[in-house]
């Protein structure tokens, strides 16, 4: 979403109110944001990125009805 809106992290962690560092290790997968941080994530996105996003989900939508 970042990239294509044309933002670097930089401009993504000052409109979070976060450091650079920190967007990094989100995109990264080695740091989760805290609850309040993926809402405001998922509400500068317009909902683009949910929380979901940061988690390893499996597909549940792939499972076969029983």
């Amino acid at each position: 979403w970042r990239r294509n809106e044309g933002l670097t992290q930089g401009d993504l962690a000052a409109r979070l109110g976060l450091i650079p560092l920190s967007v990094s290790r989100y995109e990264r997968g080695d740091r989760l944001p805290d609850p309040a941080v993926m809402l405001q994530i998922f509400e500068l996105t317009g909902g683009a990125v949910t929380p979901n996003d940061f988690y390893a989900l499996p597909d549940l939508g792939a499972r076969e009805a029983a």
